[in-house]
This record gives structure tokens, sequence and C-alpha cells, in this order.
């Protein structure tokens, strides 16, 4: 059973990630620590991509149905997205908090495996439902990524870093703008889904209604990013706070007290 290799997996993950964040902080800059900073998590994030495909075929239908699965595509993502940022800027501190958010994760899941059999529901059944979940996992990586880079801003704003604090808001919206892209197509890749399953394109489900408000609250992000770049505090602090919402709307859902959605099903 291939959730049985998921320990191994994870060790294996982090332990690249781990080894590349030891040589970054510790040791001097050279070609050969380089070069195991890149491909250590490179083969470790690798890693993590065979076990999907692996339980894809054991189950025989993609493992995106329980929370658990999707935290395995939420962890490869985050982790395939901060090694780029990596490259791109050489960033110690992104790399970190991106390879500590990934291996949580992942530890969550070793936790809370949320063992599952292979049918899927009828609802599940839609040419929609894979390319909805993995445009959404996609959105949600991005964004998280953005959403660790305002933290650094906040960091560097406190510390009257104005120079770096800019940096990170310049990162933040790069991120943010494709991010929200993806996010605004797996809202309408799931409406066409709610239609053929449930008959009607929205239906103000407490999940559909949490998306929706993640999505104004990125968009709000982006009008203040455009209209007010002044105010670079207050879009630091919308970085964050949408984020927040965002993770309420993934997982948060079926925890609030008097909720019920037909959207959670594992």
């Amino acid at each position: 059973m291939t959730w049985n290799y998921l320990i191994l997996t994870t060790a294996l993950f982090i332990a690249g990630w781990l080894t590349g964040t030891l040589l970054l902080f510790f040791k001097k800059a050279s070609r050969k620590t380089e070069w195991i900073i890149k491909t250590g998590p490179f083969f470790s994030t690798l890693a993590l991509a065979v076990f999907i495909v692996f339980l894809w075929i054991e189950l025989e239908r993609p493992p995106l149905r329980t929370m658990a699965e999707t935290r395995l595509w939420y962890a490869l993502f985050v982790s395939g997205i901060i090694g780029l940022i990596y490259i791109k800027t050489r960033d110690k501190v992104l790399y970190l908090l991106g390879a500590v958010m990934a291996s949580v994760f992942l530890i969550v899941d070793v936790i809370h495996p949320e063992y599952r059999s292979k049918t899927l529901m009828p609802a599940l059944q839609s040419p929609w439902f894979i390319p909805h979940v993995i445009i959404y996992m996609i959105s949600y990586a991005v964004l998280a990524a953005a959403c660790l880079s305002a933290l650094q801003g906040l960091v560097h704003s406190h510390r009257n870093k104005f120079d770096r604090q800019n940096h990170y808001i310049g990162l933040s919206m790069q991120l943010v703008y494709p991010g929200f892209t993806l996010l605004t197509l797996g809202m309408i890749f799931g409406a066409f889904w709610a239609k053929i399953a449930w008959g009607n394109y929205w239906t103000w489900d407490p999940k559909e209604t949490w998306a929706l408000l993640t999505w104004l609250f990125y968009l709000i992000t982006i009008h203040i990013h455009y209209s007010y770049p002044a105010r670079r505090k207050t879009l630091l602090w919308m970085l964050g706070l949408s984020f927040i919402v965002l993770i309420i709307t993934w997982l948060g859902i079926r925890f609030l007290p008097g909720i019920r959605s037909i959207h959670v099903y594992g």
C-alpha cells in the first residue's frame, strides 16, 4: 500500500530541505554547497511527486478527494515554487519558511493520513474535478509564497529597512497576480463542475461563499497595490489577512460551528 511509504517520503523530503537549509545558513558559499542547496530539495520534491504518481496508480483515481490527499499536492507545489524563488532571488529566509511550511503539511498527513476507498462519489466523477482542484492547489501554493514574502516585508518595515520592504512587496505582488488569476480560473472551473454535479453554477454553499470571500480579499489587495502604492504596510497586512481567509476556505470550513458544506468530502 502506497500510503505505508508516506513516512519514508516525508523523511526524505525533510532531509533534503533540511540539508539545504543548514548549508545555506552555516556554510560558506561555494559551487559545491550551492549545488547541494539546489539539488537536495529538488530530488526530495521529486520523491514526493513520485509518491503522488504511485498513489494515483494504486487508487485508480486522482488523489484529490480528501484533505490529506490535497495536502500532498500543496506541499509539492509550495516546495517547487519556493525552489524557483530561491533560484531567482537567493533569499535564505524564504527558502527556510517554504521548506517548513511544506514539511508541516506532510507531517500532518503522517499524523492524519485519512485513508479512503478507491471509489469516487458521483459528484466527483466529473471532467472538471481534476483541473479545478489542481489549479486551486497551485494558486494556494503561489499565494502562500506571496504571504511568506509579505511577512518578510513586515519584519523589515519594523526595522526601518524600506529598500528591503519594497523588495518583498514587489516579490509578493509578482506572485499575487498569477495566483489570483489561477484562483479565478479555479472558481470558474468549479462553477462548471457544480452545474454538472448539482444543476446550478452557484448555490451559496459555505465553501463557495468563503471561496468568493477569498477572491474578494485578494481583489482588494490588488486594488490597494494599484491605486495606493504608498500604503505599503496596509498592503503587507492585507496579503497576510487574505492568506488567512484562504486557509479558512480550504481547511477551516469543516471546523466552523454550525456550518455544513456539500464540498467537504473527507
